[in-house]
């Protein structure tokens, strides 16, 4: 399978979900095409130049065959994406410290603070710079190494694939509805609700049950509790979507796969 890309690196030292591209290209396809083409890259690495796929039904970005290997040597997109036995298999196996680092990697690197584009021989590298382009890799049954996958919270086909567990991220708006059952007192589950940081629609919320919850209460408790208060906050976690009427929810099933921070 091919590998798309549901971000991108523009030439203003920041990534953006594809969907800015294609909200833009829908109203001025020329000047979208002017302004983007040939200046979008790997939002990994910063250096593998991206290609627009514009069909009558799919809508993509690739880095084509012969571009490559102008990945740097560590981004994780230069190997397959995990399929779903591969991805639950990693998931089973779950260590601490190593899906913290991943998490806090992805959050640093696809959401806060982008780098500049490396110039120069990529093999120059040092430690530090390789950690932040191959925090999705795993190795696989074989020594085979692909990544994780994973999509932007802004992403506009949330669709694809949901059957897996991915890594989900994005700065959004968020509170935390609790939900008590009609004449009892306690609460029989919280709700994550994750709205989009500026038009404040909800994308989707994150079932919590009160023992994951203890886990996490010292950052929990400080989210406001009433949606006008929703605050803006940096998300990154790994989750099985499920799909209903009007929004897209999820359960956090282990405090180990959320990482979140509140926007200074």
């Amino acid at each position: 399978m091919k590998n798309t890309y549901g971000e991108f690196y523009f030439e203003n030292e920041k990534n953006y979900p594809a969907s800015v591209y294609w909200d833009f290209y829908d109203k001025n396809p020329q000047d979208a095409i002017r302004k983007y083409i040939g200046h979008i890259f790997c939002p990994l690495c910063n250096l593998a130049p991206l290609t627009v796929a514009n069909g009558n039904k799919l809508r993509y970005f690739k880095v084509i065959e012969s571009d490559r290997d102008k990945h740097d040597l560590f981004c994780s997109y230069r190997h397959d994406k995990a399929n779903k036995k591969e991805t639950e298999k990693f998931y089973e196996d779950l260590d601490r410290s190593d899906i913290e680092n991943r998490l806090v990697s992805c959050m640093n690197k696809m959401l806060k603070s982008i780098n500049k584009k490396e110039v120069g021989n990529s093999e120059k590298i040092n430690t530090k710079t390789k950690s932040t382009k191959d925090f999705f890799t795993i190795t696989t049954t074989g020594n085979k190494k692909k990544y994780l996958p994973h999509k932007s919270l802004y992403s506009n086909n949330l669709d694809d694939e949901i059957d897996v567990t991915k890594i989900y991220y994005g700065k959004c708006a968020v509170y935390l509805y609790k939900y008590i059952a009609k004449d009892e007192k306690e609460v029989k589950a919280y709700y994550l609700k994750i709205l989009h940081s500026e038009t404040k629609k909800q994308i989707c919320d994150i079932s919590i049950s009160p023992y994951i919850y203890k886990y996490l209460e010292d950052i929990l408790a400080l989210i406001p509790t009433d949606k006008k208060d929703a605050r803006n906050y940096y998300l990154c976690f790994a989750v099985r979507m499920e799909k209903k009427d009007y929004s897209y929810n999820c359960r956090l099933k282990d405090s180990r796969v959320i990482e979140f921070e509140r926007e200074l």
